[in-house]
C-alpha cells in the first residue's frame, strides 16, 4: 500500500470511542420527517421562469428530467445542511434542475440511441453543458448560476480545461452537482447496467475523490446519506412530479386531462373504469408486452417482459427499440447489430411473428416467440406497435414445486402466505445456493405502522382485516419464484430471488404506495402504512446477517419517520481482480503459507473517511451478534460466532468462535497528478477462541467467511500484508 503521513490514532480512538455505547443502544436517532422545508422551496418558490424550461426538457426526454429533479433535490438537502446562503442555494436548486437543459439541442438519433455512442456522438453530447447556458442566456444574466453548469462535468483535477478553473477554484455549486448527478446516474437502472446499491455508489465516489471530485465534499455527501437516508427517497422526486404536471399526458390508453365537469359525467367514470381494466390486464400479462410509437420509441414496458430481458421499465422506456439492446438473437444465437423487428414491421405495414433466444448474464439463452403488430388508426398512417414475448421454456416442474410450496402445513392460516418455518428454510436454501454461486437474491422486511392503534381503536377483528389487506398487497406485488411470508405479528417479509438492492428497493417502493392508497372498510375508509427495510445477499453473508440487516433497515425507516423505505448493504458485488487472484489460490494456501497469514492476519483498504467506516462496523457487529471486548485507543476487539459446513450438515449447526481484532488508522494516498486523498486501513486478526480449533480443517473457511463480510460492510479492498 502507498501511503502518505499517518494520522494521529487518538482521532481514530475518540471515533471508536463510543463504539460499545452506541451497539448497545438505539442504532439510529429519530429524524422528523417533517423537516423537509427543501421540498416545498424547490417546487412552489424557486422554479419561477425556470418552470417552463423544466417543462420543454420533460417534453423532450422525460426520464432526463426525472434524473435532474432527483438531483435538484439531493442538491437542495445538501445545500441546506452545509448552512449555505440563500442565495447560494437558489442557485444550486436551479442549476440543478436545469443542469441538463442542454439535451434540448441534442438530435433525438443520438439522445434515444439505444447501442453505445460513436466517438462524434460522445463529442456532441459533451456540448451540453454549453448548450444548456445558451439556452439560459436567454431569461437570465446571473453568471454564478451559468457558471455551475458551465462546470458541472468539469473534473475537480481536470487536465483537459486548459486555463480553466479546478480544484477549489470551481464553483462550489458545480462540485456538488457533480457528487449528486454521478450519485443519481449509478444508482439508477439503464439498459446496459442496472442501478449500483447505494454503498456501491458511495464507495465509488470515494474511490474517484481529488481526481473526478471534491474529496472533501466527496465525505460530506457519504455522512449524509448514512445519516439521512431518506432525503433522497424517488417517492419525494414522484411528488413533486405529479404536482408540477398541470395536465396530464396523452397516453396508450387515450387518457387525457379532464375538466371537473366531465369527471362527473357517467361517460367519463366508464372511460376511466375501462382504463384501469386495460392497465390491470397489461401489468398481469404473464407475456412479456410493450408498445413503441411510429419511431420505434418504446413507451410502455410490463413486470413480465422486464422478468424476461432483466433490463427494468425505468431504464428502457423513452429508448428505440433494438434486438441489440434487448438481447434478442435468433435461434443460432448469431448477433445482428443492424437487426430491428419493429423497424421491419412498421416497413412492411404488416404483423411479424419470429421465434428467436433472449440470453442474460450468466444465464442460459431463453427460447422465446416474439410476436410484432402495427398499430394503425382510422386516419391514414401508423400510430406504433405492439411487442408481445412469449416464453417457451419448460415451466411446468417449476409451476407443481410453487404449488407443492404452498400448502397447508406451510401457511400462515390467517392471511394465507408462507409462514416462518417455510420462510427460515427458504432464506436457508437461497444462501447457500448463492455462497455456491448460484444467482443473488434480495429480502424485503415491512412492518405495519402503528399497528397496536389499530387494535386499540378499532378492534382486534379490523386488526385481521387489515393483515390480511397487507398479505394480499404483498402477493400482488410478488414475482414466480418469490417467497411471501408472515414472520410474526404485523411483520412481513419479500424473499426475492434473481434481484438486486436497487430493484428490491423499487419494488418496496411500490408497495408501499400501494399499501398507503388501500382504503379499508374496516378502518372506517382509512388505509394502513408499513416500514421497509432492504437488503441483497453479500459476500461473507450467511442467512442470519442477511436477516439482521434488512431488520436494521427496518428499524432505520421506522426511526427516520416511518412509511418509507430504507436499503442497507453493498450487494453481491463482483470481485476485484486481487481478490480473485486471492480465491483462485484458496484461502487454505494462505492460511498455510509463510508469514503473517497463518495467522489469520490480513488488511482492508476503504476509499472513505474513517468515521464512515467505523459506522458499517457498527452495523457488521449488530447483524453478526457479535460482543465487543475491549476499545482501546485505535483498537477494537470482538467476540463471534462464524459458521461452516461440514459432511452435509446445514450451515447454522457448525460454528465456531473467532476473536477478531481490528487496527484503524487513517492515510493519505498521493496520486500521480500530485494531489491525495484520504482513506482508512483497517488491520484485522482473526484467531480461534478455543484451543482445538485452532488446527482444524474448517479454520480456513471460517477465516474466508468473516475476511469477505468485513470487506463487504467496510466498502474496501483486501491486500495481502506482504503487499503494504
Amino acid at each position: 500500500m502507498n501511503s502518505g503521513s499517518q494520522s494521529t490514532p487518538s482521532r481514530v480512538g475518540n471515533l471508536l470511542a463510543g463504539l460499545r455505547e452506541s451497539v448497545a443502544a438505539a442504532e439510529f436517532g429519530a429524524a422528523d420527517s417533517s423537516d423537509l422545508p427543501f421540498e416545498n422551496r424547490l417546487a412552489v418558490v424557486r422554479l419561477g421562469m425556470a418552470t417552463s424550461l423544466f417543462y420543454s426538457l420533460r417534453t423532450k426526454h422525460a426520464p432526463t428530467a426525472a434524473h435532474c429533479l432527483r438531483v435538484a433535490l439531493s442538491c437542495s438537502a445538501w445545500a441546506q445542511r452545509l448552512g449555505l446562503d440563500e442565495d447560494t442555494r437558489d442557485r444550486i436548486e436551479v442549476a440543478a434542475l436545469l443542469h441538463d437543459l442542454g439535451k434540448i439541442g441534442i438530435p433525438d438519433r443520438i439522445l434515444r440511441k439505444p447501442g453505445k455512442l460513436s466517438v462524434d456522438e460522445q463529442l456532441t453530447m459533451e456540448l451540453i453543458p454549453e448548450l444548456g447556458c445558451e439556452i439560459l442566456r436567454g431569461c437570465t444574466g446571473d453568471h454564478e448560476l451559468l457558471d455551475i453548469i458551465r462546470y458541472a462535468n468539469t473534473w475537480y483535477d481536470s487536465r483537459r480545461h486548459g486555463d480553466g478553473p479546478r480544484g477549489s477554484a470551481l464553483p462550489i455549486g458545480s462540485r456538488m452537482l457533480a457528487i449528486a448527478d454521478a450519485f443519481d446516474a449509478m444508482t439508477t437502472d439503464t439498459v446496459y447496467r442496472p442501478a449500483m446499491s447505494r454503498e456501491r455508489a458511495i464507495q465509488e465516489l470515494n474511490q474517484h475523490a481529488s481526481t473526478q471530485f471534491d474529496p472533501e465534499l466527496v465525505g460530506e455527501f457519504s455522512r449524509m446519506l448514512e445519516e439521512r437516508p431518506e432525503m433522497l427517497h424517488r417517492i419525494v422526486v414522484d411528488r413533486w412530479l405529479r404536482q408540477l404536471q398541470d395536465n396530464a399526458a396523452p397516453s396508450i390508453w387515450g387518457t387525457v386531462a379532464e375538466s371537473p365537469a366531465s369527471r362527473k359525467s357517467a361517460s367519463s367514470v366508464v372511460h376511466k373504469r375501462e382504463v384501469l381494466f386495460f392497465q390491470q390486464m397489461f401489468a398481469n400479462q404473464k407475456d412479456g408486452v410493450a408498445f413503441t410509437d411510429g419511431e420505434g420509441t418504446i413507451t410502455h414496458w410490463n413486470a413480465s417482459m422486464q422478468r424476461l430481458t432483466a433490463i427494468a421499465a425505468d431504464a428502457i422506456v423513452g429508448q428505440r427499440f433494438s434486438n441489440d439492446s434487448l438481447r434478442l438473437r435468433d435461434e443460432d444465437l448469431v448477433r445482428d447489430e443492424d437487426a430491428c423487428l419493429i423497424r421491419d414491421c412498421l416497413a412492411q405495414g404488416s404483423a411479424i411473428v419470429r421465434s428467436m433466444m433472449i440470453e442474460q448474464p450468466g444465464k442460459t439463452p431463453t427460447p422465446v416467440q416474439v410476436h410484432v403488430s402495427p398499430v394503425a388508426g382510422s386516419v391514414p398512417g401508423v400510430y406504433g406497435t405492439v411487442v408481445t414475448v412469449r416464453d417457451l421454456s419448460d415451466q411446468a416442474t417449476l409451476q407443481e414445486r410453487l404449488e407443492a410450496l404452498h400448502h397447508q402445513t406451510t401457511q400462515d392460516p390467517l392471511t394465507g402466505v408462507a409462514n416462518r418455518a417455510h420462510f427460515d428454510n427458504q432464506l436457508e436454501d437461497l444462501t447457500e445456493a448463492t455462497i455456491a454461486g448460484g444467482p443473488s437474491f434480495s429480502l424485503i422486511i415491512c412492518d405495519i405502522d402503528h399497528f397496536k392503534r389499530v387494535n386499540d381503536v378499532h378492534g382486534h377483528p379490523a386488526g385481521d382485516e387489515a393483515l390480511k389487506s397487507f398479505a394480499a398487497v404483498l402477493r400482488a406485488h410478488s414475482r414466480d419464484g418469490d417467497t411471501v411470508a408472515r414472520y410474526g405479528g404485523e411483520e412481513f417479509l419479500l424473499l426475492a430471488p434473481n434481484c438486486d438492492n436497487a430493484t428490491a428497493s423499487k419494488r418496496a417502493e411500490a408497495i408501499r404506495i400501494a399499501l398507503e392508497s388501500t382504503p379499508l372498510p374496516s378502518l372506517g375508509g382509512e388505509a394502513v402504512t408499513a416500514s421497509f427495510g432492504v437488503t441483497e445477499f453479500q459476500s461473507g453473508d450467511t442467512a442470519e446477517t442477511v436477516l439482521a440487516r434488512s431488520d436494521r433497515a427496518l428499524l432505520k425507516a421506522k426511526d427516520n419517520g416511518r412509511n418509507r423505505v430504507i436499503q442497507l448493504g453493498a450487494g453481491n458485488v463482483m470481485q476485484s481482480p486481487a481478490d480473485e487472484t486471492v480465491a483462485t489460490r484458496g484461502w487454505l494456501e494462505w492460511l498455510t503459507g509463510s508469514g503473517p497469514i497463518e495467522n489469520g492476519e490480513f488488511d482492508i483498504v476503504s476509499p472513505v473517511p474513517v468515521d464512515l467506516v467505523i459506522e458499517k462496523l457498527r452495523g457488521f457487529i449488530a447483524d453478526h451478534n457479535a460482543e465487543i471486548i475491549s476499545v482501546d485507543e485505535n483498537q477494537v476487539s470482538i467476540k463471534m460466532n462464524a459458521t461452516y459446513s461440514r459432511g452435509g450438515r446445514r450451515r447454522a449447526d457448525q460454528q465456531m468462535a473467532l476473536r477478531v481484532q481490528l487496527t484503524l488508522s487513517e492515510s493519505r494516498e498521493e496520486r500521480s497528478t500530485g494531489r491525495s486523498f484520504n482513506r482508512t486501513n483497517v488491520h484485522a486478526q482473526l484467531q480461534p477462541i478455543r484451543n482445538r480449533d485452532r488446527r482444524g480443517q474448517d479454520v480456513a473457511a471460517c477465516f474466508s467467511q468473516v475476511i469477505n463480510s468485513l470487506r463487504s460492510y467496510l466498502m474496501g479492498e483486501l491486500m495481502r500484508p506482504d503487499s503494504a
